[in-house]
């Protein structure tokens, strides 16, 4: 028998709009619908219950037709560093990780945006996890809604202040689904995250979605990795669809349109791989007309992997090459590495083999 939520349309990333729809189709009113919608989202729900300004008789017409339900967590680990991963399983029995980090000056959440992958990078182990299917933008917005209502629980007193769409899956695959819950995200009147809190990434999809991103406002980080195609090919094959002097037109054309203030560039340092000042240089060459900044991230192993990180003294050489030709760069901290939680190493199994 199939789980009743599976078959249960859920409120959680219906932007007001769609849930004026909803609500029409099954007879009641935009009243209903705008009395609903901030139970939704200001007030977190996750009950029709506790709807109290609505009529009983309504809310047990909810209750029959939709859901406000949170995924099942499977599995919560914390890191020494405070770093928390949580293991998510969906009504259908799919399965995703997404991951808090806490900080001095800031709370983020790391989202996924599919059930694994499909874009094969080398380096990373969310890639070995075959692409299983896109997360519904209430699918998206449940994994705020967990921390949300995780950090209410808590006795730590914590707010999210920034998102990052940098977990598993290719976010720009699920342009549609994304757009909705970043217009539930972002809105005054729902959770009103800051647009310069936002950062969405991408290995490198250059299609007309990107431009509608652009209207966000959002950050945007690019999945570099490489100097050159001959190197980004080898370790993302996306590159050999969209290669990097495309990627580095439409970086420049997001800025113009977003008025954000730089693109990031993410740069995993490989030993032996792309990590040499040859590189540095061809790098700071490649960015020298672009308002940009670089994040260079230390490789955070996995079993199976095939590659080594580099040492620290050779991404520090790395690093003064790139300041020293006017590109503003920093070592990104890795966070959460002890429990399989930092960059490339998402992936939904229990024991991440």
């Amino acid at each position: 028998m199939l789980n009743r939520s599976w078959c249960t349309p859920s409120l959680l990333g219906l932007t007001f709009a769609a849930l004026e729809r909803e609500f029409l189709e099954i007879g009641l009113t935009k009243l209903d619908a705008k009395r609903v919608f901030p139970w939704i989202h200001m007030k977190c729900a996750s009950s029709f219950d506790v709807m109290t300004d609505l009529p009983h008789k309504i809310r047990s017409i909810l209750e029959e037709k939709f859901s406000l339900e949170r995924p099942k967590c499977c599995n919560l680990q914390k890191s020494s560093d405070g770093t928390q991963k949580a293991l998510l399983e969906f009504p259908d029995g799919h399965q995703i990780e997404t991951v808090f980090i806490p900080d001095e000056k800031r709370n983020t959440v790391c989202l996924s945006a599919q059930v694994g992958c499909a874009m094969g990078c080398k380096f990373c182990n969310t890639g070995r996890q075959q692409f299983s299917r896109n997360l519904t933008a209430s699918e998206i917005m449940a994994q705020v809604f967990f921390w949300k209502d995780l950090l209410l629980e808590s006795s730590e007193q914590r707010n999210l202040t920034n998102l990052v769409f940098m977990g598993m899956g290719e976010p720009m695959l699920n342009a549609e689904n994304l757009f909705s819950a970043l217009e539930l995200l972002l809105g005054e009147k729902t959770h009103n995250f800051s647009r310069s809190k936002v950062t969405v990434s991408t290995a490198g999809i250059i299609e007309e979605d990107l431009l509608k991103l652009a209207q966000f406002g959002v950050k945007l980080a690019i999945s570099l990795h490489a100097p050159n195609d001959a190197k980004r090919n080898e370790l993302m094959p996306i590159n050999k669809k969209y290669c990097i002097e495309t990627v580095l037109n439409a970086a420049k054309e997001y800025l113009r349109l977003s008025n954000t203030e730089h693109i990031t560039f993410e740069y995993l340092l490989l030993y032996g791989v792309n990590d040499s000042d040859d590189d540095a240089r061809q790098l700071a060459k490649l960015l020298a007309n672009i308002h940009c900044k670089v994040n260079l991230i230390m490789f955070n192993s996995w079993s199976g992997s095939i590659f080594m990180g580099s040492p620290r003294a050779r991404a520090d050489a790395f690093l003064l090459i790139l300041l020293s030709k006017g590109i503003r760069t920093m070592v990104r901290k890795s966070r959460g590495d002890d429990i399989l939680a930092a960059c490339g190493q998402l992936k939904t199994s229990l024991t991440n083999q």
